[in-house]
């Protein structure tokens, strides 16, 4: 669980510095062109993902266009509220009574 929290604070992290890239992007003199998830995980997996076999085409396309840093804050919010440290609840004990 520590580890899921780590990795996704690491993950949130990454996220606000690609954020920030993408401002300096976006004030600079020249055109303005962001980064999205497609250009990442193409830089990842070395090929551009194929989305036209599939029956959720619509969503993967959706989602490889999103702004990177959306996407990966996304990923790290996710794995950090999952491996949460949940609270330990209490357990009753139910008495029995015995009628006389």
């Amino acid at each position: 669980m520590i580890f899921g929290r780590v990795v996704g604070w690491l993950l949130i992290g990454l996220s606000v510095i690609m954020a920030s890239a993408d401002a300096v992007l976006a004030l600079g003199p020249a055109e303005y062109a962001s980064i999205v998830t497609g250009d990442v995980v193409t830089l990842l997996a070395g090929h551009t993902p194929d989305t036209a076999g599939s029956s959720l085409a619509a969503l993967q396309a959706a989602i490889l266009d999103l702004p990177a840093w959306v996407a990966v804050g996304l990923m790290g919010l996710s794995l950090s509220v999952a491996c949460r440290q949940r609270q330990r609840q209490r357990q009753r004990r139910h008495v029995s009574r015995s009628r006389s």
